[in-house]
């Protein structure tokens, strides 16, 4: 379920007004429903946006928040999934 345009034209809205704590919870709440591959992609697309020579200041201060947030997100996802990994009997991998 990548971020729908309607969703990320919402948080770059932000950059008229003051980030505050409410935006980021809310910003936080989208990239939660966000799978590990759908975040990567967008960490790609923050990539392309800050080489563009002509962003404004408030799209990097946006663009930094949500990338860190993205990242935290993969990151926590990735530990997941090592739990996940780790928790596995070598027992139940036994081919008889």
């Amino acid at each position: 379920m990548p971020f729908s345009d309607e969703v990320t034209r919402d948080h770059l809205s932000m950059s008229n007004k003051v980030i505050n704590k409410k935006n980021i919870e809310s910003l936080k709440k989208d990239i939660h429903k966000l799978s590990y591959e759908e975040s990567i992609s967008e960490l790609e697309s923050i990539l392309i946006n800050v080489k563009d020579e002509n962003i404004s200041l408030d799209k990097i201060k946006i663009n930094y928040i949500k990338g860190h947030l993205l990242l935290k997100h993969c990151e926590e996802l990735l530990q997941f999934v090592e739990q996940e990994i780790n928790e596995i009997n070598p027992e139940f991998l036994k081919i008889d």
